[in-house]
């Protein structure tokens, strides 16, 4: 068995599906509002290398990169890289995708997200945040086979691979598990703490938010609105609406684009005092049941709240 939907994960199982995968799995036995997916588990990558005898080119190649050389670095993962994506995916592998991906929604060729779910065996990292392929509004098995292959190369950005050698992490025990979900067109995306990350004061909620996808605040390219609420009562603290002038959205023929905000939304709040509640409310479920503070992706799609990721936040400070 090479893929497996959330409803067959829990949060323990980061060494087999990566940490995002594991999570999703966790917050969707939780019976939360998880998009429906399934993941690519981790050693449907190595099968990949074995099948097609990528491991030893591979090898050599990674022995020779000067970490201390960029170009000698980009140029080298970049030939890993294309090894990897030349390579044929297995058919079996390919057949549990198309499998899996013609179950995941009644209506056909559904639109998905294709996510990297990242982990290192025998080591506690479950995520490398920014290191990985992300692909949005991806439609038909071929090509969702298409992008998992892609996520596997990207195992070797030298991004990555430069963050893996400066934590002295060994390349082999990767874990690369390509996550596919039902893509959320969402009105209004963002992120939350359930801790103050700026100040790390422990009773404070902070969100940020913007139109379109959450890659129009993760990517730091684009002002997003700012809340701080407390959680009990739940109160808002503060808040800072910013001028909102592009975002992420769906592009025409599959794909994700930027775009100019409609002038009327520029400095219009995105969230509700209603959705700053129900988030607030989700929120604190999700860090009581994991026992720790939580950052958390999350979507609003048609007035409803979809959970898209969680992982243990850091504190201020640490």
């Amino acid at each position: 068995m090479f893929v497996k939907g959330f409803d067959q994960l829990n949060k323990d199982m980061f060494e087999e599906c990566g940490g995002k995968a594991a999570h999703l799995g966790e917050l969707t036995n939780l019976k939360l509002r998880v998009p429906n997916g399934f993941t690519v588990l981790g050693d449907a990558y190595y099968h990949h290398l074995k099948t097609n005898n990528l491991a030893s080119s591979i090898d050599a190649i990674a022995r020779s990169i000067e970490f201390d050389d960029f170009k000698d670095l980009e140029n080298k993962t970049k030939q890993i890289r294309d090894l990897i994506m030349a390579a044929p995916v297995p058919s079996e592998i390919e057949r549990e995708i198309t499998e899996h991906y013609g179950k995941l929604s009644q209506t056909p060729n559904p639109s998905v997200a294709v996510r990297s779910s990242v982990a290192v065996k025998e080591s506690p990292v479950s995520s490398f945040p920014g290191m990985m392929d992300t692909f949005h509004y991806i439609r038909g098995a071929d090509n969702v086979v298409e992008k998992v292959r892609e996520c596997w190369a990207s195992v070797w950005s030298a991004r990555a691979a430069f963050a893996r050698r400066s934590k002295g992490l060994d390349y082999t025990k990767a874990v690369i598990a390509p996550t596919i979900q039902l893509m959320v067109d969402s009105e209004v995306a963002g992120v939350l703490f359930t801790v103050n990350p700026i100040t790390g004061a422990k009773d404070e909620i902070v969100i940020e938010s913007n139109w379109g996808l959450g890659e129009t605040v993760v990517c730091g390219k684009c002002q997003s609105d700012f809340y701080v609420l407390t959680k009990s009562p739940v109160k808002l603290k503060d808040k800072k609406i910013a001028k909102k002038y592009e975002t992420y959205i769906q592009a025409e023929g599959g794909g994700a684009k930027w775009a100019e905000v409609a002038a009327e939304k520029v400095a219009q709040p995105t969230l509700s005092e209603a959705q700053l509640e129900e988030l607030c409310r989700v929120a604190c479920l999700i860090e009581s049941h994991y026992g720790c503070h939580q950052d958390i992706e999350w979507a609003f799609e048609h007035g409803n709240l979809y959970v898209l990721q969680a992982r243990k936040a850091k504190a201020g400070g640490e």
